[in-house]
């Protein structure tokens, strides 16, 4: 009976116009430290949903903290709390300790430590890793957002650079999913980088529809949010601002009738607590961490916050999804000193009342579509 709902699913399958009373959500991560901090302290507006990341190829390995899944290989949860070194991760326990109702999934495929390792997904051998994800989508009581392969068009995720090679595995996993005994609450999402960070690092733009996996494979579109959107970098090079990078991502979900997703966004370079600004690396402004400057909360405000909540409201009726990361980078190794990554800052809200009401205000308004 469940495969017969699943294949009448498919055949309705069809791409729909996005309509602009669909509810907005808010989405808080992206690691468990940050979101006990967001919530623990009353600052912000609950969330719709929370934020978790797992590594598709650990996800049945014990040495490799099942993934970040939180569940063993028989299914069962476990209360290891794994870290890739940017912060405790168990999708299980995001899903279901904090009452929020839908997760988001940012599942990694990147070739970086397993070279190969997409042909193997495409050629089966991690089917049964696929299938397991069936195991935390149904102890989810919402919706989950799927972010296969997140920012394929970045330079730093080796694998995905193979455009056609990426369309397969997209499709592959979906297929998989679909025809699984948990799929029918996920919602499948196309995550570009939207980042200028990728077009000087390539040396030249690239056209985002040649990842594309096709309306039939793709829910939601996607992109991350981290600079000022008009900024250019300070070394001379001129690529696509984020607004116009990100805007392809918009251009291509208002023709194929889908909703948007920022799927991931915080002011890079900016300390909410301390109220600095610091260079974030050598390809835009300069080396990592230095720089610094002191702020004021209005600066901060006005030089990201208020940009991005201008563009949501100029992009209302598209745009229904927005993850904050509530992070403090500058602790995590991966993000902290010394810097291989950038520099990030600390983006938590709950460091600063007054960041954090005008946060609320915002996430309020936003919501409400005023």
């Amino acid at each position: 009976m469940r495969r017969c709902r699943v294949v009448a699913l498919l055949l309705a399958m069809s791409p729909t116009v996005v309509a602009g009373d669909e509810p907005r959500l808010l989405f808080i991560g992206q690691d468990l430290d940050a979101i006990r901090g967001y919530l623990a302290s009353g600052c912000c507006p609950a969330p719709d949903g929370l934020t978790a990341y797992l590594s598709l190829y650990n996800l049945r390995s014990k040495a490799d903290g099942f993934g970040g899944l939180g569940l063993n290989e028989r299914g069962e949860p476990v209360d290891l709390e794994h870290s890739w070194g940017a912060g405790p991760v168990n999708a299980h326990r995001t899903a279901t300790a904090f009452g929020a109702k839908d997760l988001a999934v940012g599942l990694d495929l990147t070739e970086a430590a397993r070279s190969g390792a997409i042909d193997a997904v495409l050629a089966g051998t991690y089917d049964a890793e696929i299938d397991h994800l069936g195991h935390l989508f149904a102890e989810v009581p919402g919706q989950v957002l799927l972010r296969i392969g997140y920012e394929f068009d970045g330079a730093w995720n080796a694998g995905y650079e193979d455009a056609d090679r990426f369309r397969r595995v997209f499709r592959y996993i979906v297929d998989r999913l679909r025809f699984g005994a948990h799929a029918e609450g996920v919602q499948f999402v196309w995550q570009a980088s939207a980042s200028p960070l990728d077009d000087i690092l390539d040396g030249e733009h690239d056209d985002i529809r040649a990842w594309y996996p096709g309306d039939d494979y793709v829910d939601w579109l996607a992109f991350s949010w981290f600079l000022h959107p008009d900024e250019q970098p300070a070394t001379g090079a001129k690529p696509p601002t984020a607004r116009q990078l990100a805007q392809e991502v918009l251009a291509l979900a208002e023709t194929s009738g889908k909703p948007v997703m920022v799927a991931e966004a915080a002011p890079q370079g900016y300390d909410l607590r301390r109220l600095t600004r610091r260079f974030t690396g050598p390809l835009w402004d300069g080396t990592a961490g230095d720089g610094e400057r002191m702020l004021s909360e209005e600066e901060i405000w006005h030089a990201w916050y208020a940009p991005l909540f201008r563009f949501l409201h100029e992009h209302r009726r598209t745009i229904r999804a927005l993850a904050y990361i509530n992070c403090h980078w500058d602790a995590q190794p991966m993000w902290g000193p010394p810097y291989q990554a950038g520099y990030w800052g600390d983006s938590r809200l709950e460091t600063n009342r007054e960041l954090a009401r005008r946060f609320s205000e915002a996430v309020a308004d936003w919501r409400t579509g005023n």
